[in-house]
C-alpha cells in the first residue's frame, strides 16, 4: 500500500506510444468538476478533470493547476441488482488556465479518493503500460494543494491503453462508478501533433 501511494505521487510519467506517433506522455492529476454517476450518466454527455498539479508536457507547453481536461462519456452500462457496472471515457481537449485549448491523447491511468472510507475502487497498477514512475516525490506537495491522503477505492479498476480510441473505462464492482469531485483522477496526456491521426 505504502509503494502504491509513493507511486501515486508521481505526476510525471513518459511512455513511447505509437497511438500518437512515438509522442511522449505526461501525467497530471486532477478532480472531477461535476459527479460522474454510472446510475444517471448517459453516453455523449461532456466530462470534464480541473488539472490539480502544474506540469510541463513533452514540447515545454505549461500546464499550470487550474486547467481543464474535458471529454465525453463514450458508454455506460450501471449497476443493476448489485451488478458491476462501466463508465468509458475520452478526454480529447486540455484547456490551458488563461491559455489556449489544445488537442491531446489522453489514457487514465489510474483513480483514487481523498476522502476516508471512499466507497469506489481503482486499479492499484499506477504504472501502466509500462511508465516508469519517479517515487522519489512527496504525495502532498504534487497534488495541488490536496492534503489528504489519496486511498484505494474498494472494488474499482481502470483500464486504459494509449492505442485505445477512448481514454479508458472504468469498472465498479457490485455497485456503480461514481466519481465526485473527492476522486484523484490520473491521466496521461500528449499534445496531439498537426496531422497525426490518433487511433
Amino acid at each position: 500500500m505504502l509503494k502504491q501511494i509513493t507511486a501515486f505521487a508521481a505526476v510525471l510519467a513518459s511512455i513511447s506510444i505509437a497511438a500518437a506517433q512515438n509522442v511522449t506522455m505526461v501525467s497530471v492529476s486532477g478532480t472531477p468538476e461535476k459527479t460522474i454517476d454510472a446510475k444517471k450518466a448517459k453516453a455523449g454527455e461532456p466530462v470534464s478533470v480541473k488539472v490539480t498539479s502544474a506540469v510541463q508536457l513533452s514540447d515545454g507547453t505549461k500546464v499550470p493547476a487550474g486547467s481543464v481536461l474535458t471529454g465525453h462519456i463514450d458508454s455506460v452500462t450501471p449497476s443493476e441488482k448489485k451488478s458491476d457496472s462501466t463508465l468509458t471515457l475520452t478526454f480529447d481537449k486540455l484547456q490551458i488556465k488563461n491559455g489556449n485549448q489544445i488537442d491531446v491523447k489522453a489514457t487514465l491511468a489510474s483513480a483514487m479518493t481523498t476522502a476516508p472510507g471512499g466507497s469506489n475502487g481503482y486499479d492499484p497498477g499506477l504504472a501502466r503500460q509500462g511508465a516508469p514512475i519517479d517515487a522519489s516525490s512527496n504525495a502532498q506537495s504534487n497534488m495541488g494543494g490536496i492534503s489528504a491522503t489519496p486511498h484505494p477505492i474498494d472494488g474499482l479498476t481502470v483500464t486504459g491503453s494509449p492505442h485505445d480510441a477512448t481514454s479508458g473505462t472504468l469498472t465498479q464492482a457490485k455497485g456503480n462508478v461514481h466519481l465526485t469531485n473527492g476522486v484523484v483522477l490520473v491521466v496521461s496526456i500528449a499534445i496531439v501533433p498537426a496531422g497525426a491521426k490518433v487511433q
